[in-house]
C-alpha cells in the first residue's frame, strides 16, 4: 500500500513512563526525610518538656533527661509513619504502573485464538480490532465455531501479512473505530480489497445506528455490525458477508 492507514491518536508509552517518572520525582523531592522531621519535631518538644518538668519540680538534669527519653519514643512512631508512606506509595505506583500497562492503546498487539491447537487446517480469520474485552469476546466465539483467530491492533501489519498470502485467509474482520477518519482512508481500503478481492470482509461500527446485512459498502466490505457485537448477531454476520460476497462472483475460499 502506498501510504500507512491512520490510526486514532494514541498517548506515547514513553511519554506516560516518562511522566510517571516525573511525578515519582516530584514527589520524592517534595517529601522531607525522617532525619528532618525528627530534627524538627526535638526542638519543639524540649522547649515545651524541659520548663514543664522543671516547673513540676524536677532537676534540670532529671528534665532533660526525660525530655530525650520522650524524643526517643517519638522517632519510632515517625519512622512507623514514614514506612508507611513509602510503602504505600510503592504500591500505589506498581497498580498504577499494572493498569497502565494493560491499557497502553499504542501497544502492538498480536494475538492468536484456536479452540483445537492441534487442527493445522482450521481456517484462518484475521481480526483487526483494538484489545478489548469485546473483541476477546469475539475471537472466542469464533474459535469454538472452529476457526483459528489471528487478533492485532497494528492495521498495517495485519493487511500485509494477509496480502502476502491471500489464499491462506477465510475472511477478515475488521474493526473501523480502530481508524482515526474512515473517509481519509478510504483509498487504501479500496486497494487492499481490489488486491485481495478472494477475501471475504466483514466490518465492525460503533457509529452504525444498525446491523447492515447488504452490501452497500462493497468497496470495502461486504456486510457491517453495530457495536457490540453477541454470538448470535456475529454469526448472522458472518453467514451475511458470505452470502454477499458469494453473490458477488467471487469463490469462498478456505
Amino acid at each position: 500500500m502506498a501510504r500507512g492507514i491512520r490510526k486514532k491518536p494514541e498517548t506515547s508509552s514513553a511519554m506516560r513512563i516518562a511522566s510517571n517518572e516525573r511525578s515519582r520525582t516530584e514527589i520524592e523531592n517534595g517529601r522531607p526525610s525522617l532525619a528532618i522531621v525528627t530534627t524538627i519535631l526535638s526542638g519543639p518538644i524540649a522547649l515545651i518538656t524541659i520548663p514543664v518538668f522543671w516547673f513540676l519540680g524536677m532537676t534540670f538534669f532529671h528534665a532533660v533527661l526525660l525530655t530525650i527519653v520522650i524524643q526517643l519514643a517519638i522517632f519510632p512512631v515517625v519512622v512507623m509513619i514514614g514506612l508507611y508512606r513509602l510503602f504505600g506509595d510503592e504500591a500505589d505506583e506498581s497498580f498504577s504502573e499494572i493498569s497502565d500497562n494493560t491499557a497502553l492503546p499504542d501497544l502492538k498487539i498480536w494475538r492468536s485464538y484456536s479452540h483445537d491447537g492441534t487442527n493445522d487446517d482450521a481456517p484462518l480469520v484475521a481480526l483487526i480490532a483494538d484489545d478489548s474485552v469485546q473483541t476477546q469476546q469475539i475471537a472466542t466465539d469464533l474459535a469454538r465455531q472452529g476457526y483459528d483467530i489471528h487478533q492485532t491492533n497494528d492495521v498495517d501489519a495485519m493487511l500485509e501479512t494477509v496480502q502476502t498470502r491471500p489464499i491462506d485467509w477465510n475472511f477478515m474482520i475488521f474493526d473501523l473505530d480502530l481508524l482515526d477518519d474512515l473517509e481519509s482512508n478510504v483509498d487504501d481500503l479500496i486497494v487492499f480489497r481490489d488486491t485481495c478481492a478472494r477475501i471475504p470482509i466483514l466490518l465492525l461500527s460503533g457509529s452504525s445506528s444498525r446491523d447492515e446485512f447488504s452490501d452497500h459498502r462493497r468497496a470495502i466490505g461486504d456486510a457491517t455490525l453495530r457495536k457490540p457485537v453477541f454470538r448470535s448477531r456475529l454469526l448472522a454476520g458472518i453467514d451475511a458477508m458470505k452470502a454477499n460476497w458469494q453473490g458477488a462472483g467471487f469463490r469462498l475460499g478456505g
